[in-house]
């Protein structure tokens, strides 16, 4: 026997004007995509059309006026189509419009649509109803029970997402969310975390990386505890870590388990930051209440902080993936969320993710001959001169022998396990150091080697505000990166007689 809990007990009236606000990159942690169309869709016809500038658009609509279609088109790239049940409060919506993985838009059309029910509990027996607006109430509940499908007309569904509060991804950076590898999607969402007007986001992927999302508005209501005494957040030395990776990282997993694509070919750059903190039972704070979860709040200017995130009380961390880009500093914050008020807002710190390094005058050069027998490799790491007063080099070189008789890899015995220096400049001369597997520190005459840095990267440790800034070109053997980064190049050269 199937339950009906109806919404409309709960009064809510929705007045005034509120914007939508569109951000739209080629994946969670990659660059803006420029000039997409997109287009604001009511009642089948187009009511406005606009082009992204920096990945940004905004719409302005009237409260409770939906539904609305927001479509998102460009040539090369697979379609983002995005359904608004309807607008209670201002909607952020950070969304990706991915290059087609077969056939761009437009040459074949896939019409993907979803359908949800929200229940009580896992058991399915009573089911929520939205009110006459679309809108879901919920009051005094820490979970819902979410079972969606998704159907198609020409391409299959390969996954589904959902989550509360911001867009879900596929990136195993926007844990927590529901994930299902088919059409069909259910399971647990916590509400504990949030309070007031939130929106759910249920996403549907075809095989071809179109992408179908609804947007359906929430209101939860809780009973507040007067007597709470709220956790400050703290943080430790370091909570604000900027990650700028060269390498178009596609962290698919069901495991959260992140990996990277095996091509040298270099279609873009991962930028994102990671905030930590202290729970509160890992914190010094034995006489306030746990909280339900946690806000996360950033700033573009240190002063006017918006809420980016609500996380369950579980976490002590969050990956932003948000509108971030080299050269311009980004501040955050947090507080405790309880059930109808936060605690005190604590500044996490603040970071300049910096752009991207590579390298300049390479020595010996690809191809180079009659190299002597103990060269001094150098090079260069260039794109942050700017930041040289700030910033040390990480580095490192692997020399590699695959002729028959050897098939063998040389690097230098140094006490680290890579060199650390504040030039950019690198010199490293094969006689002043002990190298693995090679004897005399000497290569043999005659034979052609490849080398090249297997670690390339530049670090700002930012004490002041609580941070540390890494942009990392390659990084083969995990030193700095969380995902592998092969090597750009690798360098041919075939010693002389001396």
């Amino acid at each position: 026997m199937l339950f009906l809990l109806s919404s409309c007990v709960f009064v809510n009236l929705i007045q005034g004007d509120f914007e939508i606000s569109i951000y739209v990159a080629e994946y969670n942690t990659g660059p803006a995509v420029d000039g997409a169309s997109v287009q604001l869709i009511k009642d089948g016809a187009v009511v406005s059309t606009k082009f992204t500038e920096s990945g940004n658009v905004r719409f302005t609509v009237k409260g409770n006026s939906g539904p609305f279609i927001i479509k998102i088109t460009k040539n090369g790239h697979a379609t983002t189509t995005i359904k608004i049940v309807n607008v209670h409060s201002d909607l952020s919506i950070s969304t990706t419009l991915r290059k087609a993985k077969f056939l761009p838009s437009g040459e074949l059309e896939n019409d993907i649509n979803i359908s949800f029910d929200i229940y009580t509990s896992e058991s399915k027996i009573t089911k929520i109803l939205p009110d006459e607006n679309g809108i879901f109430s919920f009051f005094a509940k820490s979970s819902i029970y979410i079972l969606a499908r998704s159907t198609f007309s020409n391409i299959p569904i390969s996954h589904m997402y959902a989550k509360i509060g911001n867009v879900p991804g596929s990136e195993y950076l926007t844990s927590p969310r529901l994930y299902s590898e088919s059409n069909i999607l259910e399971g647990n969402l916590y509400l504990t975390p949030f309070s007031g007007k939130n929106y759910l986001f249920i996403d549907a992927y075809d095989s071809n990386d179109n992408r179908y999302e609804v947007v359906v508005p929430m209101i939860i209501n809780k009973i507040t505890d007067l007597k709470i005494v709220p956790y400050i957040v703290e943080t430790p030395d370091t909570s604000v870590y900027a990650y700028h990776l060269n390498e178009s990282v596609n962290y698919y997993s069901a495991k959260n388990e992140a990996y990277t694509l095996n091509t040298k070919q270099k279609n873009g750059t991962n930028l994102y930051v990671k905030l930590l903190w202290k729970r509160w039972n890992e914190s010094t704070q034995t006489k306030t209440n746990e909280p339900d979860g946690y806000v996360i709040y950033k700033s573009y200017n240190g002063k006017d902080y918006y809420k980016l995130a609500f996380v369950d009380y579980t976490k002590n961390y969050y990956y932003d993936t948000y509108n971030n880009r080299p050269n311009e500093r980004v501040w955050y914050a947090i507080s405790s969320k309880y059930a109808s008020f936060e605690g005190p807002k604590n500044i996490l710190g603040s970071v300049v993710p910096l752009p991207m390094v590579y390298i300049t005058d390479v020595s010996p050069m690809d191809g180079a001959t009659n190299v002597s027998l103990t060269p001094t490799f150098s090079w260069k790491i260039d794109g942050i001169d700017q930041y040289e007063d700030k910033v040390k080099y990480a580095y490192d070189i692997w020399i590699y022998d695959f002729t028959v008789n050897s098939k063998r890899y040389y690097y230098p015995l140094i006490d680290s396990p890579y060199f650390i220096s504040e030039s950019p400049n690198v010199s490293i001369p094969m006689s002043a150091y002990d190298w693995h597997d090679l004897p005399d520190k000497r290569l043999q005459a005659g034979k052609p080697y490849e080398w090249g840095p297997e670690l390339i990267a530049a670090m700002w440790e930012d004490k002041a505000n609580k941070s540390l800034s890494l942009s990392i070109n390659c990084d083969y053997n995990f030193r700095l990166s969380p995902v592998v980064i092969e090597p750009e190049k690798y360098y041919l050269l075939v010693t002389g007689n001396e």
